[in-house]
């Protein structure tokens, strides 16, 4: 009716726009980031993007966004990322042991430790430059967008005292849940585990391995590089327990 559209319209012209400060990780994961960012600007909201120099697919141009990019590089070499992937591809074709996978992973687990640390490098670099992070806090963004494969999103978003929302479930450990509820490994699978909630005695022990060996690369890839940076800019006295992890402290 026409008292209705009437009353739509009138609603719309009080309905204002965000602003959105996103934080997204290179590669396959940016796919699902950039969905995420047209949504939002078709509805309105204000995008920006911080980026690395060396992005493989995160432009700094583009319709949907505007883009601040850092000086110092992100850390993701394309070559790695591409072995990776065509080692998984080929053990999926010839169906590998689940003892070949875990070599597998521990040859990334190398990768990525140093994938993090290059990240922490560029996080030092950002927060010590005070003309940046003014601009940053003077454009009052409302909310921090970011991928939780890194905490480089939630590092900024505690400097910048902005609420953050992460663009998938899991968090850096995993399966976002098993920080905040029960998560009997009896019943719950380890996330990239292929397994249900109902296991046979083999599959569960096949999930307690993967477990052991999810805390294993935190201890390796991620304690090293984070912890130190929260002591440096956030609490000298923070030490996290098995289950309390950096994204549970923010």
């Amino acid at each position: 009716s026409t008292s209705r559209a009437l009353v739509l319209l009138c609603s719309a012209a009080l309905v204002n726009g965000g602003k959105v400060l996103v934080v997204p990780l290179d590669g396959s994961h940016w796919i699902n980031m950039k969905v995420l960012i047209e949504e939002l600007h078709s509805r309105g909201h204000e995008v920006t993007v911080i980026r690395p120099p060396d992005a493989w697919y995160i432009k700094p141009d583009s319709p949907h966004y505007k883009s601040v990019t850092l000086n110092a590089a992100g850390g993701f070499e394309e070559d790695n990322f591409g072995q990776f992937v065509m080692r998984t591809l080929e053990m999926r074709r010839k169906g590998a042991s689940f003892w070949t996978r875990m070599a597998l992973e521990i040859d990334v687990m190398k990768v990525f430790y140093e994938m993090h640390r290059t990240l922490v490098l560029m996080m030092e670099e950002m927060f010590a430059d005070d003309k940046l992070m003014q601009s940053l806090s003077d454009a009052k963004y409302d909310v921090v967008l970011t991928d939780p494969a890194t905490c480089g999103g939630v590092f900024l978003a505690h400097r910048l005292g902005l609420p953050l929302v992460f663009n998938v479930r899991w968090t850096i450990q995993g399966e976002g849940h098993e920080a905040i509820a029960p998560t009997p490994l009896s019943y719950v699978p380890i996330p990239m585990s292929e397994l249900t909630d109902k296991m046979t005695f083999t599959e569960r022990v096949k999930n307690m391995l993967i477990y052991f060996f999810n805390c294993l690369q935190i201890w390796y890839m991620t304690d090293p590089n984070y912890i130190p940076f929260v002591h440096r800019h956030f609490d000298p006295n923070y030490t996290p327990g098995i289950y309390i992890y950096i994204y549970i402290f923010f």
